[in-house]
């Protein structure tokens, strides 16, 4: 099955508790067969793992999505992968 995962700031990273949960369980889900693939949110951070433009982590398929470095607009997600197959609006508050 192909799954998306949106929201989180950005994986690998230690920023927070969701992006945790998002490695842990996309890395599983990779183990049972299942394709990945996270949108990371393009600003830095200073947890941030960098990995230098890495497309694959532990099996994950990582694609970074434009996101404007100012709090409280960063969780406002627009995305439009490049398939142009997948359009998400995600807002959070």
């Amino acid at each position: 099955m192909n799954i998306a995962m949106l929201g989180h700031k950005r994986i690998p990273s230690r920023d927070g508790g969701i992006e945790v949960v998002v490695e842990e369980l996309s890395s599983r889900m990779v183990e049972s067969g299942h394709n990945i693939t996270c949108f990371n949110r393009n600003c830095d951070s200073a947890n941030a793992i960098k990995l230098s433009k890495v497309s694959v982590y532990r099996g994950i398929n990582l694609k970074e999505i434009f996101t404007v470095n100012k709090k409280g607009l960063a969780a406002i997600i627009n995305c439009t992968p490049d398939s142009g197959q997948l359009k998400v609006e995600q807002t959070s508050f």
